[in-house]
């Protein structure tokens, strides 16, 4: 049974874990392998959950961390699943979780944005009844972010 909880000081090392072999196993299609390797080997994969700590929840399954959300007020920072479990639906589970919360806060649309290149990512969301807005590039990274919301 999956549980979704508040992430606490003590699930940092397993959710930068997790964030680390998520990335490296399902990133490289688009962000390539040397942008990966840069991205854990720097530590900034590390730092980025360490500051999101406090806006996290996560997504236990048989007592250790499957997957992981960060939000804050409307916008969704980041979810990521294993890819052991990707596609069980725990994914949308923790995801209607989220909007549950955002919408408790008072939020009637959600937002968030993602790679153009993360079409598992993009095809995730559009399953989940979230639309794209925009699209723009990056000037200063080289790459396109894809703008996407959802009507509480």
């Amino acid at each position: 049974m999956a549980n979704i909880r508040k992430a606490q000081g003590t699930d940092l090392t397993s959710i930068q874990e997790l964030a680390r072999d998520t990335i490296n196993t399902c990133y490289r299609s688009f962000l390539g392998d040397e942008g990966v390797d840069w991205f854990i080997n720097s530590g900034e994969s590390d730092k980025e959950i360490e500051k999101q700590l406090s806006n996290c929840v996560v997504l236990e399954l048989n007592n250790q961390i499957q997957g992981y959300c960060a939000f804050e007020n409307d916008f969704v920072h980041i979810l990521m699943v294993s890819p052991q479990i990707q596609r069980s639906g725990l994914g949308s589970n923790l995801l209607k979780h989220v909007e549950n919360k955002m919408t408790l806060l008072g939020h009637q649309t959600y937002r968030l944005e993602t790679f153009k290149g993360n079409e598992q990512a993009i095809k995730f969301y559009l399953k989940n009844a979230w639309v794209i807005d925009r699209e723009e590039k990056d000037e200063e990274f080289g790459f396109v972010r894809v703008y996407l919301s959802k009507r509480a």
